[in-house]
């Protein structure tokens, strides 16, 4: 690709987000680690590129933009109350097979009080339009809604640790399944925690990592190293998992059902809402939260369809998630069906419960996209040709 496509894809792209009210934002390309790691999982840490200086403190090349944004923007009294923030710039990662380590990524966030269908209808808009500049003609667009997943395990009353894992999972049908097989299925070496339930389960209100500072400090005392390469966060973790399955009574076999038929849905967005309303039946004890999320699905597709999407080429995939672990509500994906091989060229979602943890007011909102600009480029190429 030459520097002449990719600069123009970065032309158009820019002046869109100009256009729809973006103020550019600069974000150094050195930056902490625990931020990343903490938010997004250790996961994640195998995609970072790391550097360690003199001193042994490690920092990380630039590998996102959207938590850095977040903390500059709601740490600057100027901008605390929120706004309009687009970016610009090299990401350095670990690829998927066939991309380089760096790639120019391009976005948008908008944060602060709004309505959420309405931003969220505006958004993927924003994303669609700037993918059709580029020559996108025959989208594919896939939807999700993490949101929908947590407020079924809450109304299933998933243990808390499980319930952790299951959300860390999300987005990888393969290990949720997997997670939910064991839940149902009790072995009789987790007895052993039975006696320490009321323990267990007051530990399982805190984040692994904290239960793990407890751990790493028990540890200390007693003067015994961790074994096997494993941290005390993941151990805690380990621990709170089997633990959960000895105070808890296995997964009723109706639940993992239940938790099996939402995953099985994908559908176009208003066949896959009738598919969702007819678990509601289902739910123990009332609908409650799972409803209101659904209301909130309805409300999308209606502001989606005011703004002019084709709401026939927005598919639902009720398993979709993403692999950055702070998105927890509303997320996507734009591909073009005439080259699939280049996968997404615009991507992103809603990270309300992001918000707090910047020190944002109560009530923050948040929702945002990237676009993969080489990619843009690429297509502009393929529809010139």
């Amino acid at each position: 690709m030459s520097r002449e496509a990719l600069d123009a894809a970065i032309a158009r792209a820019g002046a869109a987000f100009a256009a729809a009210g973006f103020q550019p934002v600069e974000v150094p390309v050195l930056l902490p680690m625990e931020d990343f790691v903490r938010i997004s999982g250790e996961e994640f840490r195998r995609r970072i590129l790391v550097v360690v200086d003199g001193r042994g403190t490690e920092r990380c090349l630039r590998p996102e933009f959207t938590i850095p944004v977040c903390r500059q923007v709601l740490g600057d009294a100027a901008s605390r109350d929120g706004g309009r923030f687009s970016y610009s710039g090299k990401i350095f990662r670990n690829g998927r097979p066939g991309e380089g380590d760096e790639v120019w990524q391009m976005g948008g966030e908008v944060i602060g009080r709004h309505d959420i269908a309405a931003t969220d209808a505006e958004v993927l808009g924003l994303a669609l339009g700037i993918a059709r500049g580029s020559g996108l003609a025959a989208p594919a667009i896939l939807a999700g809604d993490v949101g929908l997943f947590a407020r079924l395990l809450g109304a299933l009353a998933v243990p808390p640790a499980w319930k952790r894992r299951l959300m860390t999972q999300f987005g990888d049908p393969a290990k949720v399944n997997e997670t939910v097989a064991r839940m149902t299925a009790p072995r009789a070496s987790f007895a052993q925690f039975a006696p320490h339930a009321e323990v267990i389960g007051a530990l399982a209100a805190f984040p692994p990592e904290k239960v793990g500072e407890l751990f790493a400090d028990i540890l200390s005392i007693a003067g015994i190293q961790t074994v096997g390469g494993r941290s005390t966060s993941e151990i805690a973790e380990r621990v709170l998992e089997q633990a959960s399955l000895a105070a808890e009574d296995v997964m009723p076999a109706e639940h993992a059902a239940l938790i099996a038929d939402f995953l099985a849905i994908e559908a176009p967005l208003r066949r896959a809402e009738d598919r969702l309303a007819a678990l509601l039946p289902r739910i123990p004890g009332g609908a409650g939260a799972f409803a209101t999320a659904l209301d909130l699905f309805s409300a999308r597709t209606a502001a989606l369809r005011d703004a002019g999407v084709a709401i026939d080429d927005v598919v639902f995939s009720a398993r979709f998630g993403r692999r950055l672990g702070y998105y927890d509500g509303f997320v996507f994906d734009i591909a073009d069906r005439r080259a699939p091989a280049l996968g997404q060229v615009c991507g992103g979602g809603r990270y309300d419960g992001l918000m707090p943890s910047f020190g944002a007011a109560p009530g923050t909102r948040a929702v945002g996209f990237a676009v993969w600009t080489e990619r843009l480029a690429a297509l502009a190429g393929e529809a010139t040709s």
